[in-house]
């Protein structure tokens, strides 16, 4: 199973490739049963019927490791593709006149390969859909996505006084020495603030030693500390 799992990795990209080329093979499959009426029971048919199965599981392989949310969108497109090869065959058996729930109708062939048209365009985007999840998923990202909060303070180093604070006879100061007497009182709240240091922006700890020549980032309005707060909220 591990090494089942280690193998789909390793070799994603190929079968991302090989799942392309087998979704044409499965329109021209698709487009030549629509404009031929083939008996189900032919060898035909059952050539074509499993070269779908096996072009399906490999697009089913393709995505197996990238997540639940691709993998049910393409189970879905899988299951409507499929229905689109076998219904023109299968339905053929049912042409004419019908009578269901006290309505009448008449089935042909035109309606059967429009039905079979829409499964299949169907079936198509969704596993489009799901593949470009599972692959390229930044596609589908807005030109003004909300940033996430570990990427905002990534920019920022994390200050040591241990390592950076080196080569320098200025003395240190506590940071709360830095803030009002109302700030020192909020202080606890956080579990680090943002400093500037010598021209640099770090995140400090409300315990850390800092240069006496320090700063505190705030915001310009405001003026209030900029920092992450220890319950997950920005103060």
């Amino acid at each position: 199973m591990t090494f089942g799992l280690l193998w789909l990795r390793s070799h994603d990209k190929f079968l991302l490739k090989l799942t392309i080329v087998g979704i044409l093979l499965l329109s021209i499959i698709h487009i030549y049963l629509s404009i031929s009426v083939i008996d189900f029971n032919s060898k035909i048919f059952g050539f074509l019927h499993i070269i779908t199965i096996l072009i399906l599981i490999l697009v089913f392989l393709s995505i197996l490791i990238k997540g639940i949310v691709p993998i049910a969108i393409s189970c879905l497109g899988i299951v409507l593709l499929y229905g689109s090869i076998v219904i023109p065959s299968v339905a053929t058996d049912s042409l004419g006149p019908f009578y269901y729930k006290a309505s009448t109708g008449n089935l042909n062939i035109e309606s059967i390969n429009r039905g079979s048209h829409g499964f299949f365009l169907l079936g198509l985007a969704m596993v489009a859909f799901g593949i470009i999840i599972a692959y390229k998923p930044h596609i589908l990202y807005t030109r003004n996505r909300p940033v996430s909060a570990q990427d905002i303070w990534a920019k920022y180093p994390k200050w040591d006084e241990r390592l950076q604070y080196s080569g320098t006879t200025e003395s240190l100061i506590r940071v709360p020495n830095l803030l009002s007497d109302t700030e020192k009182y909020l202080v606890w709240r956080y579990e680090f603030i943002l400093v500037i240091i010598y021209g640099t922006v770090y995140q400090v700890h409300t315990d850390s030693f800092v240069p006496e020549s320090s700063k505190i980032l705030r915001e310009s309005k405001s003026h209030k500390i900029i920092g992450l707060s220890k319950y997950g909220y920005f103060i």
